[in-house]
C-alpha cells in the first residue's frame, strides 16, 4: 500500500511540472565514417552557424566526442494580437552534440524566449519554452496562449531547419578528409 502511494505521488509531481521543449535525436550514418570524422564535421557545421555575438562553444571536447555550444534564432511575427511588438525578439537555446564511430547524437535544449524593448522596460519574456498549451501565468499577466503558440511553432520550424542542416553537414565529407 506504500509502494502504491508512492508511485502515485511521483507520478502526480511529474504531472504538475512542465516539461522543458527539447529537440534530440540518433543519427546513425555510414558506418566506416569514424568519431572524429563526425566530430570535425559537427565543429565546422557549428562555427559556419554559430557566430554571432553570445553564441560559442562551451565545451570541445575531441577526445571525447562532444560539442557543446550556444546560439540562438530570431523570433518575428505578423500575427497581431496585444503586445506583438514586445514579444518580437530571440529564442536562445544550447546544443549538444555527441559523436561515436557511425553515429551521433543531437541534442537542442534550454530553449529561452527574450522579448526586445519596444518601449521603455516593456519587452515580454516568455522564458524557458515547454510543452505546455499555456504560459506560465505566475510570471506576468502579459502573457497570452495565443503568442506562446506562435512562439514555440516558430522557434519549431527554426529548429527544424538547424537539425536538417547539421544532418546536410554531417553526411559531406570534412574538407581535411577529402582527397585534394
Amino acid at each position: 500500500m506504500i509502494k502504491a502511494l508512492l508511485i502515485l505521488c511521483i507520478l502526480n509531481s511529474a504531472l504538475c511540472f512542465s516539461q522543458e521543449l527539447k529537440y534530440e535525436g540518433v543519427v546513425k550514418v555510414d558506418s566506416t565514417i569514424t568519431k572524429d570524422e563526425l566530430y570535425k564535421r559537427a565543429r565546422t557545421y557549428l562555427a559556419k552557424n554559430f557566430k554571432d555575438e553570445g553564441e560559442l562553444f562551451t565545451i570541445d571536447d575531441k577526445d571525447g566526442g562532444e560539442l557543446t555550444g550556444s546560439g540562438r534564432v530570431r523570433y518575428y511575427t505578423k500575427k497581431i494580437f496585444v503586445g506583438a511588438l514586445c514579444t518580437i525578439g530571440y529564442v536562445n537555446f544550447k546544443i549538444n552534440i555527441y559523436s561515436k564511430d557511425g553515429r551521433y547524437k543531437y541534442v537542442i535544449h534550454s530553449l529561452i524566449h527574450e522579448g526586445t524593448n519596444c518601449r521603455r522596460n516593456s519587452a515580454i519574456n516568455y522564458g524557458l519554452l515547454t510543452t505546455d498549451e499555456k504560459p506560465d501565468k505566475s510570471k506576468d499577466v502579459f502573457l497570452r496562449k495565443g503568442p506562446w503558440q506562435d512562439i514555440k511553432e516558430k522557434t519549431d520550424l527554426r529548429m527544424n531547419e538547424v537539425i536538417s542542416g547539421l544532418k546536410e553537414a554531417m553526411n559531406k565529407k570534412h574538407e581535411t578528409s577529402k582527397d585534394w
